[in-house]
């Protein structure tokens, strides 16, 4: 598959969650525990991290505290998905306290790691939940490297009318397959054509 092609298929992946995230709803909702997130869709780069704020709503009629758990299923284990607080506590009857999740992807994950995790949050005394979905994409990255040593330096010295075979190492530090195009540059010498230059002006 060429490069354009799966550039166009790792994109069309990324809109394609997109375009989930406003259906994201609560997976399972319990009337007195309302909860929202200023994200439905937390899109990152390889080593990348960021942070979801979930707000909880004492939707009940008596002051209560909640405990917050994180359900990553069967989501990579490229991702390390934690709450900053495992309990939530002293949520007055209609009053919304606001807590994070972090969320952290390796830097050696690929689009395919792309997935959802669940939010627990639970009242203990009278052990009811309500569970909210987010889901997580990995970016693509480009990244070619190359490398090019002639015996531990990057300059190679020819003389006029000389050929010379070179070995280029070249690795694709991206997250995706991809096709790299390379073209060779040159730079005159300038030292050697200031030199000549001075040596016709002295003559």
């Amino acid at each position: 598959m060429s490069s354009s092609s799966v550039r166009a298929v790792a994109f069309v992946f990324v809109l394609l969650m997109a375009s989930l995230s406003p259906l994201a709803a609560p997976a399972a909702a319990h009337s007195a525990i309302l909860l929202d997130v200023n994200t439905h869709h937390v899109v990152l780069q390889p080593g990348d991290s960021a942070n979801v704020s979930l707000s909880i709503e004492n939707n009940g009629s008596a002051i209560e505290s909640y405990n917050v758990t994180i359900d990553t299923g069967s989501l990579s284990s490229v991702w390390a998905i934690n709450a900053t607080e495992d309990v939530v506590e002293n949520v007055f009857p209609t009053w919304r306290r606001n807590t994070t999740i972090v969320i952290q992807l390796s830097s050696i994950a690929v689009p395919s790691n792309s997935g959802s995790f669940n939010i627990h949050v639970t009242e203990p005394e009278q052990n009811i939940t309500t569970i909210i979905t987010v889901f997580v994409s990995v970016a693509p990255s480009y990244s070619p490297l190359l490398s090019f040593d002639t015996l531990g330096s990057s300059l190679g010295v020819m003389e006029a009318g000389a050929s010379s075979t070179y070995t280029i190492d070249v690795t694709n530090a991206g997250s995706v397959s991809d096709t790299l195009l390379l073209d060779v540059e040159y730079e005159t010498d300038l030292v050697a054509w200031w030199a000549q230059q001075n040596s016709g002006n002295n003559t």
